[in-house]
């Protein structure tokens, strides 16, 4: 009986909700604050999120923790504050290395190149980059100048390309036109279809580079699907460059 007694009156199990639940709620949330346009309130949500995401450590939260990252940027470029969470991004990149979080270290990457890039600092995104090769360790493949650049099975192929574009734009800057030529180009061809607005910007730098080498742009590139009316300007002074 007293076993009955004890049984009957213990206190059931305390739930606890799962981590990648409580990460997932996260980014809903911070998704509808922004599609809500409720930035300063995004980039809070987002704060928080990455505070907790730090002391979990799942191998089942790389793929959220990614988009978190993603948003998290997001959020602080919209407020016009991203250069507040570059120390953040460092310290994130060095725990998702710790971690061997590869998604994570990629995705970090290419949010700090595009941090350092959005205010011109390319030396610096170019130290960064060096220092964390990332990307041609998945590289299998050489094209000209010693370039590593193809895409191998390991790498994450969305990531590839955006450390595609801004590679080639820091070999634009330090007048590498052939290397940066060919990031260019390959960013835009391995780009989703349905990333239409990332595929136009990779054309504008790419047609840009290849003006600056003294080549002209097929006319089909300006008439891509799409594409036509972002272009244009870029067709303009192509025009202008063949009559000089």
């Amino acid at each position: 009986m007293e076993v009955d007694t004890a049984t009957s009156t213990a206190q059931p199990p305390a739930k606890h909700s799962l981590p990648e639940l409580e990460i997932y709620c996260y980014l809903l949330v911070l998704i509808f604050l922004i599609d809500q346009k409720k930035y300063d309130e995004a980039k809070a949500c987002s704060s928080a999120s990455i505070a907790r995401l730090k002391n979990l450590n799942r191998r089942t939260l790389d793929v959220l923790a990614a988009r978190l990252y993603l948003y998290y940027s997001l959020c602080y470029e919209l407020t016009g504050t991203l250069s507040e969470i570059r120390s953040n991004l460092l310290a994130l990149h060095r725990i998702a290395t710790l971690r061997h979080d590869e998604l994570g270290q990629e995705t970090l990457l290419n949010l700090l190149l595009r941090n350092y890039l959005h205010y011109n600092l390319y030396d610096q995104a170019e130290k960064l980059r060096s220092k964390a090769p990332r990307f041609e360790a998945h590289s299998n493949q050489q094209v000209s100048h010693g370039f590593l650049l193809s895409l191998s099975l390991n790498c994450y192929p969305l990531q590839f390309c955006r450390y595609l574009f801004y590679l080639g734009k820091i070999r634009t800057i330090q007048l590498e036109y052939t290397d940066a030529k060919e990031c260019l180009l390959q960013a835009a061809r391995k780009a989703p279809v349905a990333a239409l607005g990332f595929r136009v910007q990779c054309n504008k730098w790419a047609i840009i580079v290849r003006l600056l080498l003294g080549e002209i742009p097929e006319r089909t590139v300006f008439m891509q699907k799409g594409m036509e009316k972002a272009l244009r300007p870029y067709f303009e002074l192509t025009n202008v460059s063949l009559s000089l």
